[in-house]
């Protein structure tokens, strides 16, 4: 099957696109934004694979949660191209992404969330155990049977007792995982995002309660 996958979620613009096992991708960090870094590289891609997206099987994209704008923008740009050609739309949690790629048995998978605080979830065989939650990072719970972090900013935490390994969401990892099931597809207007938080930044009044809390 023909998919292209997009993740917009954090730093970098991740996009690849594969034709039955030949894959096509590329990661590039964001330097003038997601909007300005993405259409080209999806287009370059294309180009490479040799194929249009009229002739794709699906769109999959980042859900979240991760960085708000480019979240918005990652998904954004899936609707519009699943729109315009009649294709399906498969949405992922980045946090499954990056249990997956780091191919341990039991995980805890963390994101950076900015504010002091992680997008976080316990997985084991690459299935989630807990819900992805928001935890600070000075307070980060890990249960005591899991021996990694797995994450863009894991090596930072230095959690006691945990090893710590760095990742990002890889476009093409999303499209190994669903082409091993369990991600359904959606039309492009049902198409959604996962946040966690509901606001990117705290007012003065928070950040002073935090300070003295």
């Amino acid at each position: 099957m023909k998919y292209l996958a997009i993740d917009t979620s954090n730093t970098h613009v991740s996009i690849a696109v594969a034709v039955g096992e030949c894959f096509f991708s590329a990661t590039l960090p964001v330097v003038n934004g997601h909007s300005e870094e993405t259409l080209p590289l999806i287009q370059r891609l294309l180009a490479d694979s040799g194929i249009g997206l009229a002739e794709l099987d699906g769109i999959i994209y980042g859900q979240g949660p991760g960085a708000f704008t480019g979240l918005r923008i990652g998904c954004g740009i899936a609707q519009g191209l699943a729109l315009a050609h009649d294709l399906p739309l498969i949405p992922v949690p980045t946090l499954d992404v990056i249990a997956f790629q780091s191919g341990a048995p039991a995980v805890q998978v963390v994101m950076d969330a900015r504010m002091n605080e992680v997008y976080t979830a316990s997985y084991r065989d690459g299935v989630a155990q807990t819900p992805i939650t928001l935890q600070p990072r000075a307070a980060l719970s890990v249960p005591a049977d899991i021996p990694l972090l797995a994450g863009d900013c894991a090596q930072e935490l230095n959690h006691p007792g945990k090893s710590a390994c760095e990742l990002r969401p890889d476009a093409a990892s999303y499209i190994r995982l669903v082409r091993r099931g369990g991600y359904a597809a959606v039309a492009p207007e049902a198409a959604g995002l996962l946040y966690i938080r509901d606001k990117v930044a705290l007012t003065a009044a928070e950040q002073q309660a935090r300070k003295h809390g």
